[in-house]
């Protein structure tokens, strides 16, 4: 994988197909855009260099999906979404992850272990502050192991939740020490998983998950 900071490391749950909805997603999601700012339909057609119509479509699909707000008088705004809607988003993704990787642990292949590991030796490498490519390499982990799964509608509920933490947490930093903690628990569930003990990766993904709920509750 060997990522650089030189490159644009695109969020997995951000489709790259360069469509209206994906170019004003990414920006909610990188801090362009946040909480509570208004979305002017003409301005981001100039923006995208597009014409208004296929804004509105965007808008519409995103409005559906929860993270624009769109009221008579104000028109479109990103959603300011409430401290609730992280404990019950953590909640959802308590059921989801295990559910998800049960089927990885019994499923996996060897490239999939190979690549990984690639992602873990990339996170250990990333400069200490650089928070958005962390967040993105620690997607890219729990996506490479959930993104193959068969039920489709799972991995899509579970892409929604996640990304609605990414755009929470957009400006928060993460300490040094959290980093540490979680890379000592990526590799722990990959030691179970290389075993195929569901047993152990479910109890070890589960702190992991707990771990980092405890951490954002305090430092939202």
């Amino acid at each position: 994988m060997s990522l650089t900071k030189n490159q644009d490391l695109l969020s997995p749950l951000l489709f790259d197909d360069k469509s209206i909805y994906t170019l004003i997603i990414k920006d909610i999601a990188d801090g362009v855009f946040v909480a509570g700012d208004r979305l002017v339909t003409t301005k981001l057609a100039k923006r995208y260099r597009t014409s208004v119509n296929p804004i509105r479509e965007a808008l519409k699909q995103l409005q559906g999906e929860g993270f624009v707000t769109v009221s008579p008088n104000s028109g479109a705004n990103v959603t300011k979404f409430e401290h609730n809607t992280m404990r019950d988003v953590f909640e959802i993704l308590q059921l989801l992850d295990p559910y998800l990787i049960e089927w990885f642990v019994l499923e996996h292949s060897k490239e999939q272990i190979k690549t990984l590991y690639e992602i873990l030796n990339d996170m250990d490498n990333i400069e200490t502050g650089d928070h958005a490519a962390y967040r993105n390499l620690d997607t890219y982990f729990h996506w490479t192991m959930y993104s193959q799964h068969y039920n489709k509608s799972a991995v899509d509920l579970w892409r929604q939740k996640r990304l609605i933490l990414q755009i929470m947490h957009v400006n928060l930093p993460i300490s040094e020490a959290r980093v540490q903690q979680s890379l000592l628990e990526h590799r722990e569930i990959m030691s179970a998983i290389e075993k195929r003990d569901v047993e152990l990766s479910l109890s070890i993904l589960r702190k992991h998950i707990s771990n980092s709920g405890k951490y954002w509750s305090r430092h939202s």
